[in-house]
């Protein structure tokens, strides 16, 4: 029995496993797609991950981790990304229980804002050229249309696995009918 479950792991190891299942590696950053039916598909699924993030008060997760931030930038780009992040808990400073208000609502929309295709060797220190943006609104509502929203910001970055954080510079708490629900412009959109 031992035999066969030490066999079993070898296996599992030689496909890869260790990988979250279904998840691509991260090889590249990736262009923005042409046409905006393609763009919505990505910008929503990270609308949803990042609204489920912050429900659980666990923005960390939306960064790309060490092995993926050396996929994406320059050697120099990422030991410095890496630096930033030492201070990342104190930039962030999440009062507990703030994001109780994502747990009493469904996730609505995401508008993102600083929208742009950003060159290899930019100022992101990306290695090949990638959609880029680096603000988000994200909402929630209520079954009666209360709505919850909160601002991330950071550089997100897009790649073949989808978009992550290369660095979160703010998480907002969240707040009932966030003023901006109603004013902001967003470059991009999508419903979750």
């Amino acid at each position: 029995m031992v035999r066969i479950a030490i066999v079993g792991l070898a296996f599992v190891l030689a496909c890869g496993g260790g990988a979250a299942e279904g998840a691509a590696r991260v090889e590249a950053p990736a262009r923005m797609p042409p046409d905006n039916a393609s763009r919505e598909v990505p910008l929503a699924e990270f609308g949803r991950v990042v609204y489920r993030s912050l429900e659980r008060r666990d923005p960390e997760r939306l960064l790309y981790d060490d092995a993926e931030l050396d996929a994406l930038l320059t050697p120099e780009e990422a030991t410095r990304v890496r630096a930033l992040r030492a201070g990342l808990g104190a930039r962030l400073d999440l009062e507990p229980g703030a994001f109780r208000l994502f747990q009493q609502a469904t996730p609505a929309a995401i508008c993102v804002q600083g929208v742009h295709d950003e060159p290899a060797g930019g100022r992101f220190g990306l290695r090949e050229p990638g959609w880029v943006f680096q603000r988000a609104l994200v909402s929630g509502e209520q079954p009666g249309g209360r709505r919850v929203a909160a601002w991330v910001e950071g550089v997100f970055v897009y790649s073949n696995a989808g978009f992550k954080a290369i660095d979160l510079q703010r998480v907002e708490a969240p707040r009932w009918e966030h003023a901006d629900l109603e004013i902001a412009t967003c470059d991009m959109q999508a419903g979750l």
